[in-house]
């Protein structure tokens, strides 16, 4: 079991409200949207095809609310080579995507995750709890092949740790040398029904 010190069951506390009044008025604004405007596909599932180049594999489930907002939820699988070892990391995805601009779109994605660290000079696992966080920039490209609604999302993404527990001192200082992490842009391929 974790122990969470009190900051962190502060914060999670608050993220928690925080989601839970945006769902709420997320709701109420879905309601609103679904007397005037029809969304022809409310669901998608898509994936990132070049997983191998990254390590990081995952598979989302988005759940359209209105014409401009959408829930993410997902698995995803973390095998990410570092200096002082390698992290098996599998994670729940939890996300908000919000349309700017026909399909030019923002996106924040919550990443809990349960991490066995593998330190390399010391030979020994360190099993965790890690809270990942990411922002996203993104434009969604649909297309049609044989009347299947496909799409490729192209995003730029950014993030950060909130939260770590149970890391080597070298993993400590790999992270303060480098807190943020970018990838080049991402292409993930899909299908909505």
């Amino acid at each position: 079991m974790f122990k969470l010190s009190v900051k962190m069951k502060t914060t999670v506390t608050t993220v928690f409200w925080v989601v839970l009044l945006g769902l709420s008025i997320l709701s109420a604004q879905a309601q609103k949207y679904g007397e005037n405007t029809k969304i022809q596909h409310r669901h998608s599932i898509d994936i990132f095809p070049f997983a191998p180049l990254i390590d990081i594999y995952g598979i989302h489930y988005i759940y359209q609310l209105t014409p401009k907002d959408e829930l993410i939820t997902g698995l995803s699988y973390m095998s990410i080579k570092k200096k002082s070892g390698i992290t098996h990391s599998p994670a729940l995805i939890l996300g908000y995507r919000r349309y700017l601009w026909k399909n030019l779109h923002i996106e924040y994605e919550l990443w809990p995750c349960y991490d066995d660290f593998w330190e390399s000079t010391e030979k020994r696992y360190y099993s965790g709890f890690d809270l990942w966080n990411e922002f996203r920039v993104g434009y969604r490209f649909d297309f049609n092949v044989k009347g299947l609604p496909l799409y490729a999302n192209v995003q730029w993404p950014f993030g950060f740790g909130l939260y770590s527990s149970n890391k080597p001192e070298s993993f400590v200082q790999e992270v303060k040398e480098a807190p943020y992490f970018y990838h080049i842009p991402m292409l993930f391929v899909g299908v909505r029904f």
